[in-house]
């Protein structure tokens, strides 16, 4: 088993969007790919805040395959082609990959 904790450095004046995002669309689309998820939770930081959840996968291989079929998915495809030209969600992002 592997796990990464990701943390999303969220645009300011941007939280709500992007976890109502996050909820509606993030959420059910890793389901439907066999991503476990685990959050979100927010992070206050003096310098902003932050979106933080895990996901959990069986291998390398397994996270890999996941992502891709998430990020090919047709309705992740049209979030991200609704998005273009707006201000962004997310002004960053770090993932610290986690082993058991």
């Amino acid at each position: 088993m592997i796990a990464e904790l990701r943390y999303y450095t969220i645009t300011p004046g941007k939280a709500e969007d992007l976890f109502a995002q996050f909820r509606e669309v993030s959420l059910p689309l890793f389901e439907r790919h066999g991503i476990s998820a685990h959050g979100p939770w927010l992070r206050t930081l003096q310098k902003g805040e932050q979106l933080v959840y895990i996901v959990e996968f069986e291998d390398e291989g397994d996270k890999e395959r996941r992502w891709a079929a998430f990020r090919d998915d047709p309705d992740w495809v049209a979030v991200q082609q609704a998005g273009a030209g707006q201000p962004p969600l997310v002004a960053g992002i770090d993932t610290v990959a986690l082993e058991r």
